[in-house]
């Protein structure tokens, strides 16, 4: 009873008058919680495991809990303040810290410097090894980068998304295909909502990059999450509870979805639902790309879109050209996110290329590099095909 008593000398105050979410109060109160003195007794994870939530919804009802209690220097407060939240902060020294030394590569030293004058605060050359007299990138995408690939189908978006995969797990490269050590602290995390991704993929590609050297592959692949995600309502309920998955993945710096548009090409949701859902898509991806600093990486496919002479859009009586655009437009991206564009040449010039934009900074015709793929299935330059 010793605890009860202690409980009872800070002023306890109903669940009912918390700032929780309803769904968090009831929960509560079925599982006997009446007050904040008897939720203060249970730690967070037994708390999750009883209430079924994440683990950091759990630590938020504790400290709504506990803030009533103890002011910011541990003195009791007053029983009616409301709770403080205390937000996390960063420097911009350890900001720009974090934009320069964490770098994920495509893995083709073109494609990565049309990104890097984009992505990087400061575009970089990319750097010549004086041994082999080639060039090679540290990489252009950096943790808070959010990136959508689009493209039309066979053109190498996953094998863009499998390369940048390899490059965030292998860390930065000493020369022209070489890397130390698998990088512990950068893990990936791949949403496969296709079914189309096979794991052995992501394994003959690390075994293929560590071909000519001594570490071994399966290090690599350890530290790559595959979750897919079947339905509709299994994507909507995994952004919902994506950043408690974060929270106890610590070390995972880079997520992938491939592909987002496949859930949500089918005309089944009202323009008010939809706009809601791309509203729920784009505040998560915001949160993961700011609070759980990883880059993203969003893979969308290609709907034919039909504009009149005007440039308004039309329909099949009343549109007189035909475009690709990427399918989910612009519902779901901020004006920070850099949308790369995949495609061919004209008729009789099979060569591939990216293009890479943002809303802001328009569609600058410099921002294009040639690349091809590789008999291993990863992104590479022209030269070394």
């Amino acid at each position: 009873m010793a605890g009860a008593a202690s409980a009872e000398t800070h002023h306890s105050k109903l669940i009912s008058s918390l700032p929780l979410p309803h769904f968090l109060k009831i929960a509560l109160a079925a599982a006997g919680y009446k007050d904040t003195s008897d939720v203060v007794r249970v730690s967070a994870s037994d708390l999750s495991a009883e209430l079924g939530i994440g683990l950091q919804q759990a630590q938020d009802v504790l400290r709504q809990c506990e803030v009533p209690s103890a002011g910011p220097s541990g003195l009791t407060s007053h029983p009616d303040a409301e709770p403080v939240i205390v937000a996390r902060s960063s420097t911009a020294a350890e900001l720009l810290s974090q934009a320069t030394h964490t770098r994920f590569s495509t893995l083709s030293a073109a494609v990565d410097g049309v990104l890097s004058s984009i992505c990087l605060p400061v575009a970089e050359p990319n750097i010549i090894h004086k041994d082999r007299n080639e060039k090679s990138s540290m990489g252009a995408i950096t943790p808070g980068t959010v990136l959508e690939i689009s493209g039309p189908p066979g053109i190498g978006k996953t094998a863009m998304i499998v390369s940048v995969a390899m490059s965030a797990r292998l860390g930065e490269r000493t020369g022209p295909g070489h890397w130390d050590q698998p990088h512990d602290d950068a893990e990936v995390l791949i949403i496969d909502t296709e079914g189309a991704l096979a794991i052995d993929r992501i394994f003959k590609a690390a075994h293929a990059l560590m071909r000519n050297s001594s570490i071994d592959p399966y290090p690599i692949v350890e530290g790559v999450h595959l979750i897919r995600v079947a339905t509709q309502v299994q994507m909507i309920a995994l952004l919902q509870t994506l950043d408690d998955w974060l929270e106890s993945h610590p070390k995972v710096r880079l997520v992938i979805i491939d592909t987002l548009s496949f859930h949500f090409r089918q005309p089944n949701l009202d323009m008010s639902s939809r706009r809601r859902v791309m509203d729920t898509i784009k505040h998560t991806i915001a949160k993961i790309s700011t609070v759980n600093h990883c880059a993203v990486i969003v893979v969308n496919q290609l709907a034919t879109k039909l504009f009149t002479a005007e440039n308004k859009q039309g329909n099949f009586d009343t549109g007189d050209k035909a475009i690709l655009m990427p399918q989910l437009g612009e519902l779901w991206t901020t004006a920070k996110t850099v949308r790369l564009a995949l495609f061919r040449g004209p008729p009789g010039d099979d060569v591939r290329y990216a293009h890479a934009s943002t809303s802001s900074t328009g569609s600058a015709d410099a921002n294009w590099a040639a690349f091809d793929i590789n008999t291993d299935g990863l992104v590479c330059d022209l030269s070394d095909s």
